[in-house]
Order: C-alpha cells, then sequence, then structure tokens
C-alpha cells in the first residue's frame, strides 16, 4: 500500500488533516460605536421616533428619561415605586418575595441617569424606611434582606455630612425614625443603626435637631424620640 501510495505521490501526504473540521470565523458582537454610526443616517424625525419607541418599551425606560431630561419629582416618584415594589411586595400574590438586587439596579440607574446627591440620599433612606416597615409589618428576617437594610443605612450616614440646612435636619431626623423603629426588629439591627448614626452625629457641626445619641447598652423605643 505505501509503495503504490509513493508511486502516485501521496507519500509524504498528512491525511489527518482530511479530518481537521474547517475553523468559524468568529463575529465580533455588536458595540456603541456600531450603534453610534448608524445614528448618524438619522434625521430629526427619525431619532424622535427610536426614542418613542425605547420609552414605550419598558417602564425602567421611561423612569430613566424622565430622570436624564431633569424631571425630577416624577423621577424620584419612579425610582421610589420600583423600589417599593422590590423590598415590600404584596404577599398575597404568588410568589412575591423581595428582591434586593432590584432595588438596587433602581437606584444604580438613578445615579447614571442624575447623579444628583439628594436624590440619592432620598431614595437610599426611603430603602431603609420602606425595608424596615416590611421587616415589622410581615416579621421578615431575613439575614441577606436586612444586611442590605444596613449597607444602606450606612451609606446614608456618609453622606449626611455633606448635606446643608434645612434638608440635613429633615434627613436626620427620618434616620433617628428609622433607627427607632429597628428595635423591633431584633438581630442586631438597632445596635448597629444606633453606633452608624452616633458616630456621624457627634462629628456633625450643630444644627437644629437636638439628636438625642443613646448611652452604651440602652435601648430606645419609638416613643423616645
Amino acid at each position: 500500500m505505501a509503495e503504490y501510495l509513493a508511486l502516485i505521490g501521496f507519500s509524504h501526504y498528512d491525511f489527518s488533516t482530511m479530518y481537521d473540521k474547517p475553523k468559524k470565523r468568529q463575529k465580533s458582537k455588536p458595540s456603541w460605536s456600531d450603534i453610534k454610526s448608524k445614528l448618524a443616517d438619522f434625521d430629526r424625525a427619525g431619532f424622535q421616533q427610536l426614542v418613542s419607541d425605547l420609552y414605550a418599551l419598558s417602564k425602567d425606560n421611561q423612569a430613566f428619561m424622565h430622570a436624564r431630561f431633569a424631571l425630577t419629582a416624577y423621577a424620584l416618584n419612579d425610582y421610589k415605586k420600583r423600589i417599593n415594589l422590590a423590598l415590600a411586595p404584596d404577599i398575597s400574590r404568588r410568589n412575591a418575595n423581595p428582591s434586593v438586587a432590584t432595588a438596587k439596579k433602581a437606584i444604580s440607574e438613578y445615579t447614571k441617569a442624575v447623579g444628583d446627591p439628594l436624590g440619592i440620599l432620598e431614595l437610599k433612606l426611603f430603602w431603609c424606611e420602606t425595608a424596615v416597615w416590611f421587616s415589622i409589618e410581615y416579621g421578615f428576617a431575613d439575614i441577606s434582606y436586612l444586611e442590605a437594610l444596613l449597607r444602606q443605612y450606612r451609606d446614608v450616614c456618609q453622606l449626611l455630612p455633606d448635606i446643608p440646612e434645612p434638608r440635613l435636619t429633615e434627613f436626620i431626623e427620618r434616620m433617628e425614625g428609622v433607627r427607632a423603629d429597628a428595635a423591633q426588629i431584633g438581630y442586631g439591627v438597632f445596635d448597629e443603626m444606633n453606633d452608624l448614626l452616633g458616630d456621624v452625629l457627634v462629628n456633625l457641626p450643630e444644627s437644629n435637631v437636638e439628636a438625642r445619641i443613646p448611652m452604651v447598652g440602652e435601648k430606645l423605643g419609638i416613643h423616645d424620640f
């Protein structure tokens, strides 16, 4: 057999290559630069129609555009509704479970769309108020849910020193209310909030609020504020 192949010129041919599969040409994924080049072909009417289609596509897109085009009051309401639905769902509905990830996404999208520090603080504080209410109302004590609550509370505490009066006073009063209500949750939530807010308040310049910082080991109820 080898002599026959040599006679017809195949003595040095590598037959293994006959079974190699042809390499597929990799297609690059579409990117923003591809979209940008297509947008250059749009006239004003076409561009407006594209934006209109995106607006109608989802409520998330609507909230983003409300925020981006400085419809601030509406924007905050839109994002608050999303946070409320994520953190305090209607438990009478089937498979209605709280979603920390969905609430985080709402704040992230608002930050990208507007980035207003007061708006971000408002949404984070609204998260705290909503989560504390839901935990008390339904006895919900999922650890990851409570840890997310404390992270938002910590974020608000860190933002407080940059807030001017009279909004600073308003936010402190609401933070104290959240802290007081958290005493009903247990799991050390009140203690952690007490430490976080206490550290901030002792370092703040004098404000119109005479914030009461509990003594070590003292438990305050809702009516102590």
